[in-house]
């Protein structure tokens, strides 16, 4: 089982990134050291979910890497790197059904043969435009999306 990772007291970052509460709490922007930010982004996909056999038989470069020793836990590639890269560690939870009635446009690439699933399409781009895999998860996604889009 993996460790879960250590995360710093919120003084610590907070100090790092020289905002207190009340600025954390605000609506306003603040800059960000990029190691800092990869750092706390590395620690939350941490936690993500990971599968090994998902992740070597979506991304044959990274097997290929892993037998040859050039990269020796994938896992770890996936916090430092993958994620980075936009891979997924493990198959996002897609709603066939749901996915491809909902976005209309995908069902007909799936008809016309343009993508064999809602699951492929969401792996190649619907994850990256913000499209919801599934009902259960459209509250959490849309709410990540407002802040992510102020």
């Amino acid at each position: 089982m993996p460790q879960t990772p250590y995360i710093p007291h919120i003084d610590l970052l907070l100090q790092a990134l020289r905002v207190n509460r009340d600025r954390l709490n605000s609506k306003s922007k603040i800059a960000i050291d990029a190691k800092l930010l990869k750092t706390i982004l590395q620690a939350m996909v941490a936690g993500a979910p990971f599968n090994e056999e998902f992740y070597k038989q979506n991304y044959p470069d990274l097997a290929a890497a892993q037998s040859s020793g050039a990269i020796p836990d994938l896992h770890k590639h996936f916090i430092e790197t993958g994620y980075f890269e936009g891979r997924f560690g493990a198959a996002p939870p897609v709603d066939e059904a749901y996915y491809t009635s909902t976005y209309k446009d995908v069902g007909q690439a799936v008809l016309k043969g343009d993508v064999t699933s809602g699951t492929e399409h969401y792996l190649r781009s619907g994850a990256s435009e913000g499209r919801v895999p599934n009902e259960e998860i459209r509250s959490e996604l849309e709410a990540w999306m407002l802040v992510l889009r102020e």
